[in-house]
Order: structure tokens, then C-alpha cells, then sequence
């Protein structure tokens, strides 16, 4: 691409005197102008946008290894993707059936290009229907969702995925080692699973919540409501639960070579399903128990705790 940079030969043809009449800001603009130029081109002629029409109850399936991938809500029978390409040996494809009940997003390399990590990156921004079920799977990519509803599905190996403001849905997470960071969920059904990565929730609740890692810290934040069942399970990274005062739980926490801490108040239980042993595993019941919290590491500790 040609940089429309200002020549030096023409700042030399400028007599001294005229240069010192000029004032300084519009030198600068006339030397910064021509630098400004090209990046501002570049981008606005790599990015893209598409309309694909779905079905009511249709289906979205997103991939993209390298860039980010955000959604967002939307109306209508329409999916609205916006995309900027980070170079020209890649782009994207988008595909439906002819039935509309499916539409496909996917980044590639061009044949015969062999692009580097920063070249293969694609940044998606993907609108969703009110309802469409959503799937995205990436490798380094992050995501992140706000505000979107139906039956999403998000996967990543080490891009952190993000997600919020999501009610009345199924959500599923696999990470690999990427953090996972879910707030203000309610009335779903969760279930997370990551190897590594550390997973934060804040105000989520729902009939049934599964979170499990294998070395990742889990924290959670939140009331519990919603008489669900709320499991939380790690090898061998941290639990952290902290909990409002009012919060209505029937509450299990055990830790097979780790440590627990409980700084909530409990009552004891009259029946337990275990006998809590001090130092590895406590039971006990706020209020009226409405919610089932159970927590559970093997060589982790686990930590609830008053808000």
C-alpha cells in the first residue's frame, strides 16, 4: 500500500521564512497526517460486514483461532457479522443451508498463504437473535458474550472467555488453560469445565451450576438462589465461596488431603450425609436450606466466607 507520507523534497522547496510563519500544531499536523493516513485505510478497508438471514430457533456455529469473538444481542430473523481481517492472507467464510436453520462462521488462511500469529488473527463481532443457540470454539481468541439468550456453547484453549448479563439459557464452558470470568447469570443451567484455567463467578445462579477444573481456582460470589443445585469440584486448585448473610443453603465442603475454612454461619445439620471432620470437611444449613452447595478438592483448599 502506498504511504501518503509528506515528501521531503517539498519541505525543502518551504522557505525559512514561511516555516517560521506557520504555527507549530500545523507543522505537527502536516507531519503526523501522512502517517495517520495509512492505518486508518488499512482498517477501515479490512473491515467487513455481512447480514445473514435464520430461521426462528435456528442455529450459529463460529470459529476463529486467533483474534476475538464478541457477541452481542439483537432482533429479528437476522445475524449481523462484522469482522477486520489483521491482514490479506486470511478471511472469513460464511455459510447457511438452504433452510436458514444453520448459519457457519469460520476464519482460514488463503491458500498458499502462511500467515504468522498476528497476521491469522480475525477480530468477529457476531449479533445474535433473541433464542438462537450459538456455539464458538477458538484457540488463543477470547470471547466474550453480553446479553445474549438461548443454548450457547463456548470454547477456548487459552483466550479468556467472558460472559454476562445472560438469563434463562443453557451455558456451556470448555476451557483448556483459559480463564473463564461469568456475572450476572441467572435462571440457567451452568456447567463449566476447564483444565487449568481459573474460573470467577459473580451472581450466578440458576436450578443447576457444575463447575469443574482440574488445577484452576474456582471463586464464587453470589447468593446461591434459585433452590438449585450448585457443585463445584477441583483436583487441586482453591474454592472460594463468599456468601450474603441471607443466602439459603444446605451446604457441603470437603477436602481429601487439603484444608477447609468456613467463616459463614451455619446451623448444624441433625442428619448429615458425612461426619464433618475438622480441618478437612464441614456441613451445615443457612435459613431455610433452599439451595444444595456442595464443594469438593482433593488436595486444594476450600474457603467460605461472609460477604
Amino acid at each position: 500500500m502506498t504511504e501518503s507520507r509528506v515528501p521531503l523534497r517539498s519541505c525543502e522547496n518551504i522557505s525559512l521564512a514561511r516555516v517560521a510563519a506557520l504555527p507549530v500544531v500545523f507543522v505537527c499536523a502536516m507531519a503526523l497526517s501522512g502517517f495517520a493516513a495509512e492505518p486508518q485505510g488499512q482498517a477501515e478497508a479490512n473491515r467487513k460486514e455481512a447480514r445473514l438471514d435464520i430461521a426462528p430457533g435456528g442455529s450459529i456455529n463460529v470459529i476463529n483461532n486467533d483474534g476475538s469473538v464478541t457477541l452481542k444481542s439483537g432482533t429479528g430473523n437476522q445475524v449481523l457479522v462484522a469482522y477486520t481481517l489483521h491482514s490479506n492472507k486470511v478471511e472469513v467464510d460464511q455459510d447457511s443451508t438452504p433452510d436458514k436453520r444453520r448459519i457457519e462462521i469460520r476464519s482460514h488462511a488463503l491458500p498458499q498463504q502462511s500467515p504468522n500469529s498476528d497476521e491469522a488473527k480475525v477480530d468477529l463481532e457476531v449479533t445474535v437473535p433473541a433464542g438462537t443457540a450459538i456455539t464458538v470454539s477458538t484457540a488463543t481468541a477470547p470471547i466474550n458474550a453480553d446479553g445474549i439468550s438461548g443454548d450457547i456453547t463456548l470454547s477456548s484453549d487459552t483466550g479468556k472467555i467472558t460472559v454476562s448479563g445472560v438469563g434463562r439459557s443453557h451455558l456451556n464452558v470448555r476451557s483448556v488453560a483459559a480463564p473463564v470470568a461469568l456475572s450476572q447469570v441467572s435462571l440457567g443451567y451452568v456447567h463449566v469445565t476447564s483444565s487449568g484455567g481459573a474460573v470467577q463467578m459473580t451472581d450466578v445462579t440458576g436450578p443447576k451450576v457444575n463447575v469443574a477444573t482440574g488445577s484452576g481456582n474456582i471463586t464464587y460470589k453470589g447468593d446461591c438462589s434459585g433452590v438449585g443445585d450448585y457443585l463445584m469440584t477441583t483436583h487441586s486448585g482453591d474454592i472460594d465461596v463468599t456468601l450474603p448473610e441471607t443466602a439459603s443453603v444446605d451446604l457441603n465442603a470437603h477436602s481429601a488431603s487439603g484444608s477447609v475454612q468456613n467463616d459463614f454461619p451455619l446451623q448444624a445439620k441433625k442428619h448429615p450425609v458425612f461426619v464433618p471432620k475438622s480441618g478437612s470437611s464441614f456441613a451445615g444449613t443457612s435459613h431455610s436450606g433452599s439451595s444444595s452447595v456442595e464443594l469438593r478438592s482433593f488436595s486444594g483448599k476450600i474457603r467460605v466466607k461472609k460477604q
